[in-house]
């Protein structure tokens, strides 16, 4: 049976970061990631982990990594356990961007 985490938004607010979200605290650590991609410019999303919501963040790898999109579609990406995390998009974007997340574990 798989267990679900609530619902959280990671907001790219282009004023701080053009490309980076702020954190989201999933509240335990997840094996998958439902992420529901808003409409964006063309990038490739991906996510940022770290252990503590405040400490320096790093990419996850290749493996979390969704082909370009303009999005506006659902995917799950391999979290492997992690539960800080940040959406990171290939490119600029030119408006603020909200992603709904969730954590889901095995």
């Amino acid at each position: 049976m798989s267990i679900y985490g609530n619902w959280k938004t990671a907001t790219i607010t282009i004023a701080t970061d053009a490309d980076l979200s702020a954190a989201v605290d999933l509240g335990a650590n997840y094996d998958l990631l439902n992420i529901i991609i808003p409409t964006v410019d063309a990038c490739g999303i991906s996510v940022y982990v770290c252990a503590t919501s405040d400490g320096t963040y790093q990419a996850l790898g290749d493996s979390v990594t969704t082909a370009t999109t303009t999005g506006g579609y659902s995917t799950t990406l391999k979290l492997g356990g992690w539960e800080h995390i940040k959406v990171k998009t290939s490119t600029n974007q030119t408006a603020n961007r909200s992603f709904s997340v969730r954590g889901m574990r095995y």
